[in-house]
């Protein structure tokens, strides 16, 4: 479920990228770059559901606080890149609500890799980055 509406809301993403005319290459394309990123969104639903996700259901006692505090969370580690932080501000919450739902760190890893790299092709890196935080961000040039 979570890979096919990932791909669903990719494909409809590059067909409006396509359209508007941000639609690009990704500046590292090789297969080592891919799947080294993919491998990263898996660890990343690994730290954020198993951890943070988890500790929260028990510190508030309301399932829908959890969530969304998670999100913010997940969104606050992608800062300063507000783009970025934006959509994964979107991203967390529905990942959260999904992992409650399904229990599937892999399907959820594989559709965050999906997306983030529809979301470099999509959006300009002049506003992204190459998807960069922190003071990777800031020295981007």
């Amino acid at each position: 479920m979570d890979i096919a509406c990932g791909s669903a809301l990719a494909a409809a993403s590059i067909f409006t990228a396509a359209r508007i005319g941000t639609l690009h290459a990704h500046y590292k394309a090789d297969f080592a770059h891919v799947s080294g990123y993919v491998l990263w969104t898996i660890y990343q639903q690994f730290l954020f559901q198993d951890f943070v996700m988890d500790r929260l259901l028990g510190l508030v006692r309301s399932e829908s606080a959890a969530v969304i505090t998670s999100g913010v969370l997940f969104a606050g580690a992608h800062l300063p890149n507000l783009t970025l932080a934006t959509a994964t501000l979107v991203w967390g919450i529905a990942s959260c609500v999904l992992f409650r739902r399904y229990r599937n760190l892999w399907a959820l890893g594989l559709a965050q890799g999906l997306l983030g790299l529809c979301f470099a092709v999509c959006v300009p890196d002049a506003l992204h980055h190459h998807l960069r935080v922190g003071l990777g961000y800031l020295r981007y040039h």
